[in-house]
């Protein structure tokens, strides 16, 4: 699965979701995701969910597709709903609507990296984050940190891939904690490794935090038709 890892990379396929505007969409995954939260009854939740599935219809986007990213988080949903039924088996009902917000928050988010270009969504993130200059962070800073996490989480699961398989050349046993404790050691000194490389990398093309981006990011029709269809679903669930 990690050879093939894929998690929340983008899809170039032409939909009305991929042409709306980043910042837009990242407004809406915001909204969308206190509204998965804030929701209550059972049948806001149903039309809920078929909202956020229509999107992914919209933005083309398969549902195998959308199975294969939830993979990494099996183990999480299992972890939590064996805690309800083993603390809480009274309330399995509720256990089992709050993992489905959570699901739903996850799609929400694979919807707006699937549909959107890193690119796109450092800048968008940078003209949003303008205001935060009154307190003190600047939003170029704010753009790269985010852009160099988004990059980071795949080149961490190939790294984990090469030692793990140099490990097991080795005929290490990664079920003793000692070999698993080599493992993890050897891919914190990679990722270290690789930031001090663009740490230096950024060093010697002389990047200035108070420069800001000079890209032009104008609303299009498919986003004002966008803000009414959203508009009209929050009315209709409240």
């Amino acid at each position: 699965m990690i050879k093939k890892f894929t998690f929340g990379q983008y899809r170039d396929k032409s939909s009305a979701i991929h042409q709306l505007d980043a910042r837009i969409k990242i407004i809406y995954v915001i909204v969308l995701g206190i509204l998965s939260f804030t929701i209550m009854a059972k049948a806001d939740i149903f039309i809920f969910s078929l909202f956020v599935l229509m999107i992914a219809v919209l933005a083309k986007i398969g549902f195998r597709d959308l199975l294969s990213n939830l993979r990494p988080f099996y183990l999480i949903f299992v972890f939590l709903l064996a805690m309800y039924l083993i603390f809480s088996r009274d309330q399995i009902v509720l256990g089992l609507v709050y993992l489905w917000r959570f699901l739903m928050l996850i799609i929400i988010s694979l919807l707006l990296t699937f549909t959107t270009k890193i690119s796109d969504l450092i800048a968008a993130i940078e003209k949003l984050s303008k205001p935060l200059k009154i307190l003190g962070i600047k939003p170029r800073n704010l753009a790269m940190m985010i852009s160099v996490a988004v990059r980071f989480i795949p080149v961490m699961f190939v790294y984990f891939e090469r030692v793990r398989e140099a490990m097991i050349s080795r005929l290490a046993n990664l079920r003793k904690f000692r070999h698993m404790k080599v493992l993890v050691t050897l891919l914190l000194e990679k990722m270290m490794k690789s930031a001090s490389n663009l740490s230096d990398s950024m060093y010697s093309r002389l990047y200035d935090e108070n420069l800001e981006s000079q890209r032009v990011m104008k609303l299009g029709p498919f986003d004002y038709i966008s803000v009414l269809v959203v508009a009209f679903f929050i009315f209709i669930i409240y």
